[in-house]
């Protein structure tokens, strides 16, 4: 079996040296480059040789094409999707980007999994619109075989929408049309057009079904149709129907002269059934033998209800022969095979008259929807279990969870559910694929569905997380249970050639103990669930009160913050930066504090945390960048110059899109200068940031110093720091703690502070509480210090008055 191919691009970039890695970074993952073109000319001229899957495109490149232009032909001629890839983002680029409809639009530099990401996105939408217009085309290609046309009708609008095959109410006319609804009642004879109006309108008021046959009158002679349609809602509360209309001219001709039609009554592929006025059998045809295996003559002279048990009655028959009616009747029967089996059909049954309006003949005509139905109760399947592992979904979970509930609270017993969560599944997905991941979910079902009883219920509730529902047990059953589950997940998932181990966390609610309502007790076990992977992961816990308070107080936390931040309520303390040299005050760094109305002076490793996770943490972090710059300009230090300031910065504000712009805005509404601002980041957003160097170089064109905080507590790569503009890095205090007393942390200091010489960046030691770790770090040659030997961090009145005794 061949092995898939190289996913192909083509690459436009007129930078030499940015194309050059871009192609590196695509190569690595194992895309295949076709084409590495500098101009929008060049990508037209050879799209067609390079065939490419997907294009990036540059958009200011030189020559009389620019990269939207080109865009604009390669995807008209060669329907390639195009994913432009800029350092522009200006809203008049935008808005010219966007009339091309490109499969994505990134700004330079961007990280390299978002890239990756964004072309397997622009892959997948693209498959997606093959996929449509294949589906469009098979619609149009049905439509065509079985000659039908499909018309809508807008209520409001009083518009009429059609296309297919409309021959016998239109003509000639090109399809699609479009027309007013006077127009359509123009071409519906006059005998007819109050019925067919009458029809539609209460088939828009009440939203049933309907049939419909009506006379058209021009297009070279009165024309018989057939309408099958129904009203449906929009998406803004307006109504409209649709219908499948088709020209039964003929048909209708070929059942009055249904004695001399014997090559349609013989060749059609719907059971037909002829009787006389007395409802004798008196012909079947081979298709009602071959769908209900009863033989012509055995049939013959019988009643076909008594035969096929559609519960049509003699009353139904009057009415059907009625003059006032009109002689048709379908819908859907049950009928009865000649084994006795019952199967759906959908019958219709014709009352055929005379020359002299007596009936003299009812037809039947039936198909066996055998097959449809089927087809519904596997799109009710579908709609009730997960798709990947066929579980129950959701829906269904909840609707037996309600009824597991009613049932424990009428036998006075408990129902128990667990809560699991697979610990480091995105993981998985990230490094090994989707794919991988989908097959590991359909793995890990199979083996909870083994560790579960018959009467248990396991659902997958979407991505990682699944729920056991299991009824009539004690808290002890429970535990023995979700035991059995981390043993069975503990061993490890052979995913083609892929080998992975993983573990749960569970949490587990009981009711009534834990909740008598089905939300609170998923609440619950989610809690549960959560406490168990804080406490470590691959174990289970049961819900207590403790874990609702502790979740309370987090989300208390949370809106507190959030109006701290609104009110201003947040303050900024200040802990001098000193030249160990001479001991002089060279600069200050920004501490936030929370003094809240109830808690008191919140701890930061308290509230930072929280921050983090919610995604406040950016809010927080221009906060405290915009009060500092206020606070601090125009404060001198030890030489008279604007003391510097260092100002901390959380991964998720330094990757933010616009962050620049923030710091430019700040300084230039506060007048801090540039120079004198030192954004602080920590060693592990050097790694997120490493192909995105980008960032840190606009800040340096602003005038912006960047240090590398807590350095040595994670892992960089001396080549990535090499290449970065870094001016400063700070030693963490977990180092100056045992320096005076510990060998190999005065070697490790000292092996900082030679990178740092090396590197030719600054070094400041914080942490420092001692006379003898701040002599020591002035001999080994570090060039600041901070910490509580010098000063504690202190509010701005504080820091004007230690700088006035100065």
């Amino acid at each position: 079996m061949n092995a898939p191919l190289p996913i192909n691009l083509m690459l436009v970039e007129d930078e030499r040296v940015i194309a050059f890695d871009l192609k590196n970074q695509l190569q690595s993952f194992g895309y295949r480059v076709g084409a590495v073109l500098a101009s929008g000319e060049q990508a037209v001229h050879r799209v067609a040789e390079v065939a490419p899957d997907l294009v990036l495109m540059d958009i200011h490149l030189e020559g009389p094409l620019d990269g939207i232009e080109a865009a604009l032909q390669i995807q008209t001629r060669h329907r390639v999707p195009v994913v432009f890839l800029t350092a522009y983002a200006e809203d008049d680029t935008l808005r010219r980007a966007l009339d091309c409809r490109p499969f994505g639009y990134l700004v330079k530099p961007c990280e390299a999994r978002e890239l990756h990401a964004t072309i397997q996105m622009a892959l997948a939408r693209r498959a997606v619109e093959v996929s449509v217009e294949r589906n469009e085309q098979l619609f149009k290609q049905a439509l065509d075989a079985a000659s039908l046309g499909v018309l809508e009708w807008r209520g409001d609008s009083m518009e009429l929408h059609g296309e297919g095959h409309l021959t016998g109410l239109f003509g000639e006319r090109p399809v699609p049309l479009d027309e007013s609804w006077d127009t359509f009642q123009s071409r519906v004879d006059e005998a007819d057009r109050g019925r067919v109006a009458d029809t539609l309108n209460a088939a828009l008021a009440h939203g049933d079904p309907v049939r419909i046959e009506f006379r058209t009158v021009g297009n070279g002679g009165a024309r018989r149709l057939e309408a099958h349609a129904r009203a449906y809602g929009g998406p803004s509360g307006e109504r409209r129907i649709v219908g499948i209309l088709q020209d039964v001219t003929q048909r209708r001709r070929d059942e009055d002269r249904l004695r001399q039609s014997s090559v349609v009554f013989h060749t059609t592929a719907e059971a037909i059934v002829i009787t006389d006025a007395q409802r004798r059998i008196s012909a079947i045809n081979a298709a009602c033998t071959r769908i209900t295996g009863h033989r012509e003559t055995e049939v013959l002279g019988l009643d076909p209800d008594a035969v096929l048990g559609t519960g049509h009655n003699d009353a139904f028959y009057a009415s059907l022969a009625a003059p006032s009616g009109n002689g048709y009747w379908q819908g859907e029967v049950q009928c009865r095979r000649a084994s006795g089996e019952y199967f759906p059909a959908w019958q219709s049954i014709s009352a055929v008259r005379g020359e002299d309006g007596r009936v003299t003949h009812f037809v039947a005509a039936f198909s066996d929807f055998t097959a449809i139905h089927r087809a519904e109760e596997k799109l009710n399947h579908l709609a009730h279990h997960d798709a990947l592992t066929d579980l129950p979904n959701r829906l269904l979970f909840d609707d037996r969870f309600e009824r597991a509930i009613e049932q424990a609270r009428r036998a006075q017993q408990r129902c128990t559910l667990l809560f699991l969560d697979l610990d480091s599944f995105k993981v998985v997905n990230d490094t090994l694929g989707h794919a991988i991941g989908d097959d590991l979910l359909r793995g890990v079902a199979q083996r909870l569905r083994a560790s579960l009883r018959r009467s248990d219920t396991l659902a997958r509730l979407g991505g990682d997380e699944f729920v056991v529902l299991t009824g009539g047990t004690q808290p002890e059953d429970a535990s023995h249970l979700a035991i059995k589950i981390l043993s069975a997940l503990r061993e490890p998932f052979d995913l083609g050639d892929e080998q992975i181990r993983i573990s749960a966390s569970i949490g587990i609610a009981v009711f009534p103990d834990h909740g008598s309502d089905r939300n609170v007790l998923m609440r619950a076990a989610d809690i549960a669930m959560y406490s168990a992977k804080s406490q470590g992961r691959n174990r289970y816990q049961f819900f207590t009160e403790d874990m609702s308070e502790r979740t309370h107080e987090r989300m208390q936390m949370e809106q507190g913050l959030r109006r701290a931040i609104e009110s201003d309520a947040l303050e900024v303390h200040y802990q001098p930066q000193l030249r160990l040299s001479d001991r002089q005050r060279v600069g200050v760094e920004a501490l936030v504090r929370w003094p809240h109305p109830d808690l008191g002076m919140v701890a930061p490793a308290r509230f930072i945390p929280v921050a983090e996770e919610s995604g406040i943490i950016e809010a927080l972090g221009l906060w405290v960048l915009r009060r500092a710059c206020r606070d601090i300009v125009g404060l001198p230090d030890c030489d008279g110059r604007q003391m510097r300031l260092a100002v901390n910065v959380s991964v998720r504000q330094f990757l933010r899109d616009d962050f620049v712009t923030q710091v430019l805005e700040v300084l230039t509404e506060t007048g801090f200068p540039a120079e004198a601002l030192e954004l602080e980041i920590t060693e592990s957003t050097v790694q997120v940031i490493e192909r995105s160097a980008g960032i840190l170089d606009a800040l340096k064109r602003l005038g912006v110093s960047i240090s590398i905080d807590d350095f040595g507590t994670g892992y960089s790569s001396l080549s990535v720091l090499r290449g970065l503009p870094i001016d400063r890095i700070k030693i963490d205090r977990s180092f100056v703690l045992d320096l005076t007393e510990n060998d190999d942390a005065r070697a490790m200091i000292d092996a900082m502070l030679a990178l740092g010489r090396s590197l030719r960046m600054k070094t400041i030691a914080e942490g420092i509480e001692l006379a003898e770790q701040a002599d020591l770090l002035t001999r080994l040659g570090c060039d600041e210090g901070q910490g509580y030997l010098f000063a504690r961090p202190m509010p701005l009145a504080d820091l004007r008055l230690s700088l006035t005794r100065r």
